[in-house]
């Protein structure tokens, strides 16, 4: 069975390779003059959505598959099989702590050195939902919230929000980790 120390590690691995990407898409902003808040906002999402949940659930099924390998080799009983509750364990505690160690980061950095870059985010977000609005009357609206007092104090990484990110993150990493664990239980490769 795999240690905790190494399920750690690997999460550890998972959470740098998070946040590079984090830091990295942030110092190009930063730095190149070029990148529009917009163009800013959409990067943003489009490493979480197709980069980095991609990455999680490779990085889970591979996981897995490593440990019912190595139990497939040197069994001698269907006992001896990686279960589903082994698999899920190593799956999800990964997953789990890279989550939430990056994440973490992310939202102490957003609320201490980042506010700038929050700011250009929320912007981002304005600018694409106003440029995707049908509705005139819509588009409006969000100009007058723009120029309102609550836009100025809007803070979108509260601990309220983080909890509602994490909670959908964390079903995610419940289902791929049940899902992966499922197909390679008592698996003989």
């Amino acid at each position: 069975m795999i240690s905790f120390n190494k399920i750690f590690k690997n999460s550890l691995v998972l959470a740098g390779i998070t946040l590079a990407l984090f830091f990295a898409l942030y110092f190009y902003f930063a730095l190149n003059g070029t990148v529009s808040v917009k163009e800013y906002y959409t990067y943003s999402f489009f490493i979480c959505c197709f980069v980095v949940l991609p990455l999680y659930a490779i990085y889970c099924f591979l996981s897995i598959l490593i440990v019912a390998r190595s139990k497939a080799k040197n069994y001698k009983e269907i006992e001896d099989l990686m279960t589903f509750k082994q698999g899920f364990k190593i799956g999800f505690y990964t997953v789990f702590f890279a989550g939430v160690i990056s994440l973490l980061t992310i939202f102490v950095f957003f609320n201490t050195y980042g506010e700038w870059a929050q700011d250009s985010l929320k912007q981002g977000l304005l600018d694409t939902f106003t440029a995707n609005m049908s509705d005139p009357k819509t588009s409006k609206d969000i100009v007058a919230f723009r120029n309102s007092e609550a836009y100025k104090t809007l803070n979108l990484f509260t601990v309220k929000n983080f909890f509602g990110l994490f909670s959908i993150f964390l079903s995610f990493y419940i289902a791929i980790s049940a899902l992966f664990s499922q197909f390679l239980k008592k698996r003989v490769f």
